[in-house]
């Protein structure tokens, strides 16, 4: 993966002072004196105990040697390069390998040195450096302790708290030890050479991209898996849709009352993008019941304007008269279309005239005032037909005596 300007990786650092010195020796060139001035500064900087860049001259079963200049020789326990002698965990330096090196003492007419704390303060120097610049920094999560972990920043300790590790609670800190992590140094004590990361800000830095890119792409109409982060009865959904939220309102949650077992936490589904935000800062508008037939169309087919209707009375109320037509549909009789010459109980049957359908309740309306009206004039209609006129057999017929 290439690096960003804003991150200084770990062999980016390890480098650092390597590259340095080999463009000292460039521009030097290959004469006499550059070498000369080049083992005099390596001689000064051990001598005050800097950092310093020197040349691996063999290998033995427990040290390194490297030359310090002036035809001396310094010592590196290899343990520092292997970790573990007996099983190494990393090769050991080749001869002619440039290693940085710190003066930690004197043994046998040689100088001891240490590459683990020169890398230590390699590493320190560029972290504050990071620091100042505002730079990300790499490291390796070693420990936890009470309240956060220990991170190894290039040989450097440094503090993650556990508010600062991760964008939630981190449920399981165990989980995190041995992971890589990228992280910002939000604070630098150089008394006490202390170090506070925040790999939070990270983790938002890189959410709050992904969200300006989805938001972009995004298009009214189009259809995206999400996740349920928050459901709530009174204020609905939020979802999470590939790292940015969005939100679902109650009413288009589910056509009709929502069931919340359906919406529980984690719970993956499919959502309609109704609207994008057009101010900064307003989440997207989801819906669910969009992708859903609507059952007010169903019970529209079925049930056509003026269609009589039949059922069983189901509650009788000071609203209207509520029946099931079948073990799914209910009708509702409004009081206003009740015909009061019928008396209505629970259980008894019941006939009516379709007015429509209640979007809202999914109910058929229905009317028995309607229906009685045109069983009456059906009625009336019949009483008021003409008798039909009669056979020539009736009028042949000789009127019975009384």
């Amino acid at each position: 993966m290439e690096r960003t300007k804003t991150e200084l990786d770990a062999k980016a650092w390890e480098n650092a002072g390597e590259d340095a010195e080999a463009a000292q020796a460039a521009e030097g060139g290959e004469s006499m004196e550059a070498l000369l001035a080049q083992q005099a500064a390596t001689v000064e900087k051990l001598a005050e105990h800097k950092v310093a860049w020197v040349k691996v001259v063999s290998v033995t079963k427990d040290s390194v040697l490297v030359d310090v200049g002036e035809k001396n020789e310094g010592v590196i326990p290899l343990v520092e390069f292997v970790e573990d002698l007996a099983a190494p965990k990393a090769p050991a330096p080749a001869a002619g390998q440039r290693v940085p090196v710190l003066k930690v003492g004197a043994r046998e007419g040689r100088l001891v040195l240490s590459h683990r704390k020169a890398k230590a303060q390699l590493g320190w120097d560029l972290i504050v450096k990071a620091h100042a610049e505002k730079q990300r920094v790499r490291g390796l999560v070693t420990s936890t302790i009470k309240g956060g972990f220990i991170v190894d920043v290039q040989g450097v300790q440094a503090f993650l708290p556990a508010s600062l590790a991760d964008l939630r609670p981190v449920r399981d800190p165990k989980k995190l030890v041995g992971t890589g992590v990228r992280c910002y140094v939000i604070e630098v004590n150089a008394s006490r050479r202390q170090l506070v990361l925040s790999r939070k800000a990270v983790l938002e830095e890189e959410a709050g991209k992904r969200r300006h890119k989805i938001m972009d792409d995004l298009r009214p109409g189009e259809v995206k898996i999400g996740r349920v982060v928050r459901a709530s009865e009174t204020d609905g959904l939020v979802v999470d849709i590939g790292g940015l939220e969005g939100v679902v309102r109650v009413p288009d949650m589910a056509w009709g009352k929502p069931d919340m077992k359906a919406f529980e936490r984690g719970t993956k589904l499919k959502v309609k993008v109704l609207s994008k935000p057009e101010a900064e800062g307003s989440p997207v508008q989801l819906g669910v019941k969009q992708l859903l037939p609507n059952p007010a169309d169903a019970l529209r087919r079925r049930f056509a304007p003026k269609a009589v209707v039949s059922g069983v009375i189901k509650e009788v109320g000071a609203h209207g008269v509520r029946f099931d037509i079948d073990a799914k549909t209910v009708a509702f009789v409004p009081a206003a279309e009740c015909d009061t010459d019928i008396i209505y109980k629970p259980g008894d049957p019941i006939k009516a005239v379709v007015l429509g359908v209640d979007s809202a309740a999914f109910e058929v309306r229905a009317s028995t005032l309607r229906y009685s009206e045109i069983h009456d004039r059906k009625r009336v209609a019949q009483y008021m037909k003409a008798p039909p006129p009669l056979t020539l057999g009736q009028l042949l017929q000789p009127e019975s005596d009384e």
